[in-house]
């Protein structure tokens, strides 16, 4: 839902009655969502499990460095999903998708060390382009540092 506010009021955020206002600051704009908390499931401890998993892996800060570089240049493409706004969020795509692309791969149990044993496209944000994981960017060919 759109927020608007009177009298120059900025940014809200927070909570109140069950109602959450959010700031993005890539858009530029506020907005605001019901206040839901989820039902616990078998799926949420699963994705969870996974996702902390991945984090374990713990790319190093040129990897990280060269992730938040390809996002500044992927907003400017025209297929650009603004949802990916985070180094992370892009971190997370890049993994799922190379393990839609390679059933072989099991996100639960992945490491460093099998990373590189099999020469994984997520070694480095160019080898994942090259790999069509990522869309291509504008001089993707810098981005090498690896995990």
């Amino acid at each position: 839902m759109r927020v608007t506010y009177k009298y120059g009021i900025g940014g809200l955020r927070g909570r109140a009655d069950g109602m959450v206002f959010c700031y993005n600051r890539y858009l530029g704009r506020p907005y605001t969502r019901k206040m839901v908390y989820p039902k616990i499931t078998e799926k949420n401890v699963s994705f969870g499990n996974v996702t902390a998993n991945i984090f374990r892996i713990n790319p190093s800060q040129g990897y990280r460095d060269d992730m938040y570089y390809y996002m500044a240049r992927y907003r400017n493409l025209n297929e650009a999903n603004m949802s990916l706004i985070t180094w992370s969020n892009f971190y997370l795509k890049l993994m799922y998708d190379m393990a839609k692309a390679d059933n072989t791969i099991d996100l639960r149990t992945l490491t460093r060390e099998e990373i590189y044993s099999r020469d994984l496209p997520c070694i480095s944000v160019k080898k994942a382009v090259e790999a069509g994981l990522l869309p291509v960017v504008y001089d993707y060919r810098s981005f090498t540092h690896e995990l």
